[in-house]
C-alpha cells in the first residue's frame, strides 16, 4: 500500500512536466495517471478497511466515506475501461483488419515522458540503453524495462474487436509505465543524495520486480492459445445469457 500511494503523485509530476515543457499531446500518461491513480486509490482504501475490520465501517474511522467518494473516480473524466481501449489502441498500427503492436511514437512517447529529466535529449540510443542515464544502484530495475521494449512490445497481429486482448496489452503498458516513472523518481533522489533515497531505491526494485512479473503474464497470455480459447469461451457464455435474459443455468434445488 505504501508504494501504491507514491506512485501516483511522481506520475503527476511526469504530466505536469510534460504540459510546462509545452509538449504537444500527453493525453496518453494522462489516461495511464488516472486510471492507476484512481485503482491505487480504491485498493489503498479497501485494504484499510480491511486491516480496520468491523470499525472500518464507523464514521468515527472515516475511511468508509473516502471509499464511497472514490467511487466515482473510476467513472467520470473517461471510464477506466474505455482509457484502456485508449491506451491499448494508441499503440497498436492498423493494417487491413488485424493489428500489431509495434514500436511507435506510442512506446517512444511512454519511456520519453516517465524519464521528463532528459525529454530534452531526442536521441535515444540504439537498444533503447539506459547506461549513463539511470543511476547505477536501479541497473537492475532499468533493465526490467528495457527488456519489455525490446522483446515483448512486439506482439503479433490481434484483432482489434477483441477487448479482453487489449485489457491485457493496456494492464502490461500501464505497468510499464508505472516502472519508468518510480525508476526515474527513485534515480533522481539517489543522484541528489536525498535522506530517504535508498528508501524510494526498495520502493522502486519492489515494484519493479512485481510489475515485471504481471506484464510478462499478461503479454503472455495475449499470445497464448489457452487464453484465446477462454476468450472465445467467454463470448459464448455471454451470448447465450444475453439470448436467454438472463442465466441459463437451473437452481441445483430445483427452485
Amino acid at each position: 500500500m505504501v508504494v501504491l500511494q507514491q506512485f501516483p503523485a511522481s506520475m503527476a509530476y511526469v504530466v505536469s512536466a510534460n504540459m510546462d515543457m509545452k509538449v504537444p499531446d500527453y493525453k496518453l500518461e494522462a489516461s495511464i495517471s488516472k486510471i492507476f491513480a484512481s485503482e491505487a486509490a480504491w485498493y489503498v482504501t479497501d485494504e484499510c478497511i480491511q486491516v480496520l475490520g468491523g470499525m472500518g465501517y464507523m464514521k468515527e474511522t472515516g475511511v468508509e466515506r473516502v471509499l464511497r467518494d472514490l467511487r466515482i473516480f473510476r467513472i467520470f473524466e473517461g471510464t477506466n475501461d474505455i482509457l484502456r481501449l485508449f491506451v491499448a489502441l494508441t499503440g497498436i498500427e492498423v493494417r487491413g483488419s488485424l493489428c500489431s503492436v509495434v514500436l511507435n511514437p506510442f512506446v517512444l512517447s511512454l519511456f520519453c515522458s516517465s524519464l521528463f529529466s532528459l525529454c530534452s535529449k531526442v536521441g535515444i540510443p540504439t537498444g533503447l540503453s539506459l547506461e549513463g542515464i539511470v543511476h547505477p544502484g536501479l541497473d537492475n530495475s532499468a533493465y526490467l524495462v528495457r527488456e519489455f521494449f525490446l522483446k515483448d512490445l512486439f506482439l503479433r497481429a490481434q484483432p482489434c474487436n477483441q477487448q479482453f486482448h487489449l485489457k491485457r496489452v493496456a494492464d502490461a503498458a500501464i505497468d510499464i509505465y508505472a516502472m519508468a516513472v518510480v525508476i526515474s523518481r527513485a534515480s533522481r533522489s539517489l543522484s541528489l543524495g536525498q535522506p530517504t533515497a535508498e528508501h524510494e531505491k526498495l520502493l522502486c526494485q519492489t515494484w519493479s520486480h512485481e510489475a515485471f512479473e504481471r506484464v510478462r503474464e499478461n503479454l503472455r497470455a495475449v499470445k497464448s492459445s489457452t487464453w484465446n480459447q477462454s476468450f472465445a469461451d467467454m463470448k459464448l457464455i455471454s451470448n447465450a445469457v444475453v439470448q436467454n435474459k438472463g442465466i441459463l443455468a437451473t437452481h441445483p434445488l430445483g427452485f
